[in-house]
């Protein structure tokens, strides 16, 4: 029995008016993500990179030639704000994986582009990661993949149909004073 096992059954004892089966689902993401993120990190620390400089890297390699976005569109690529982009940009070009040259239309706005060493360590390392993920996943023939793939797609359109449904709740508060 695993850990997300026994935290079922241990609420199913403790509370069998209650049905537990959600943290089976969430339970097991958040195990599988650390999992992945732990080896993720542990994989990209030899190269200087972190999970965060990777995907600024591969968001600008898999967009084709010339590899330059803005930060805007990095950021709506990889779901963070534009400002949160641009300490991770400062990092990337610090190390000479990117340049920044200003739009030529808007002086306001400034293009991230890789470099020729951002170019070769991208590809170096993207090809290693998918190698890297390959692995991981060896147990699974395609079947379970897709399987798997699918059904945390729905998933994830479940979640979110599911909160743009939902009123905002308001956080209940326990009185500390007693």
């Amino acid at each position: 029995m695993d850990t997300v096992e026994k935290v079922l059954d241990d609420w199913r004892r403790e509370r069998p008016d209650l049905d537990p089966s959600p943290i089976g689902v969430f339970g097991r993401l958040r195990r599988v993500a650390e999992l992945a993120r732990h080896e993720l990190e542990g994989y990209l620390a030899p190269y200087g990179l972190t999970p965060r400089s990777f995907d600024v890297l591969a968001n600008l390699r898999r967009g084709g030639p010339p590899y330059r976005k803005t930060p805007s569109e990095l950021a709506e690529s990889s779901l963070l704000s534009s400002g949160a982009m641009t300490g991770r940009l400062d990092g990337l070009e610090k190390a000479g994986l990117i340049t920044r040259t200003p739009h030529p239309g808007d002086r306001r706005v400034m293009f991230a582009e890789l470099t020729p060493a951002g170019i070769e360590l991208i590809d170096e390392v993207f090809a290693e990661h998918l190698a890297n993920e390959e692995a991981l996943l060896d147990g699974l023939d395609r079947e379970h993949r897709d399987e798997i793939a699918a059904a945390l797609a729905l998933l994830e359109r479940t979640i979110k149909d599911a909160v743009a449904k939902s009123a905002p709740r308001p956080r209940r508060r326990r009185n500390a004073g007693g």
